[in-house]
């Protein structure tokens, strides 16, 4: 913490530095926050340098303003018969602010979305299994342990994106309607050997 508070003082000192030396008409804050913003682009300052220092100083960034606000207390002098014109800058200033923070985050959020679906959403990863189904069909066989193997329509290309339940679920589907007359022929024959046993010990 400390070192990251050092590194936010020193630009602060070196934009305070460049505003006195050359005279400008912007405040020495502000100009260390160009300084900021230019290095953190440049990659000459790194996120990470700054990142915990950064958030304490936003989570409590209204304790700032109380000494702005005290300094207020003896100057109601100078502020005497133009209050009318501070409410009028106070509430313009407010809008254009509004205005500009907001136009600013719709260009950011359009320039992050720019490789993104048109809904401005990343795709989900799963899809339906009914999806999967509905997709082009190819035959496969599938072998039983009967005579000849029986040959299914099951989905081809399905996306490694199914999720792994929806494919079980296909994949049980197509399975029990491929067993249901090796089950029962099994039946069949199992029925006619045991009548065969039965008869055969009556006689």
């Amino acid at each position: 913490m400390l070192k990251q508070f050092s590194i936010i003082l020193s630009i602060y000192f070196l934009g305070e530095l460049l505003q006195k030396a050359f005279g400008l008409p912007v405040p020495g804050n502000v100009i260390g926050m160009l300084l900021l913003f230019f290095g953190l682009s440049a990659g000459v300052i790194k996120l990470e340098m700054i990142d915990k220092i950064s958030g304490f100083l936003l989570d409590n960034l209204a304790f700032f303003f109380l000494p702005a606000g005290v300094s207020l207390i003896t100057c109601f002098t100078l502020l005497e018969g133009k209050w009318t014109a501070i409410l009028e800058i106070s509430i313009l200033s407010t809008v254009v602010i509004l205005a500009v923070t907001g136009l600013t985050v719709e260009l950011v959020k359009k320039y992050l979305n720019k490789g993104q679906p048109e809904s401005g959403y990343p795709e989900k990863p799963g899809v339906t299994a009914e999806k999967a189904v509905a997709g082009t069909k190819a035959r496969t066989v599938v072998n039983t342990g009967a005579s000849e193997p029986v040959q299914r329509n099951v989905p081809e290309n399905v996306s490694e994106n199914v999720p792994v339940n929806a494919l079980e679920n296909v994949q049980k589907h197509e399975l029990a309607h491929v067993m249901e007359p090796v089950q029962e022929h099994v039946r069949e024959n199992m029925h006619e050997h045991v009548q065969g046993n039965v008869q055969g010990q009556v006689s």
